[in-house]
């Protein structure tokens, strides 16, 4: 019996941890999402410049954050330093 709650413990636990891990991106950027593929597609968060969005399964994208003080850039489709980014009207929040 103490295995099978320490097991059920181990799982509550588990999925509390994953589900934090994996937030979906707005709806509008899901709908970009190709059928499903074998390259990963990277989409700019229409409301964070520091974020990205990457498509994982057909129609849904989940948020991305770029690494300390860089910005998603567009062009190159990657994390830039800031200097070289235009994040448009996206807002700038680095950490």
């Amino acid at each position: 019996m103490k295995s099978f709650l320490l097991a059920l413990v181990m799982v509550v636990v588990v999925s509390l941890v994953a589900s934090r891990r994996y937030i979906p991106c707005p709806p509008e950027v899901s709908a970009r999402c190709p059928p499903l593929g074998n390259m990963a597609v990277l989409l700019p968060h229409p409301h964070f410049c520091s974020k990205y969005c990457e498509c994982v399964d057909e129609g849904l994208a989940y948020v991305l954050p770029c690494p300390e003080k860089l910005l998603w850039d567009e062009k190159i489709n990657t994390c830039n330093w800031p200097d070289n980014v235009d994040c448009g009207n996206r807002p700038v929040q680095l950490f």
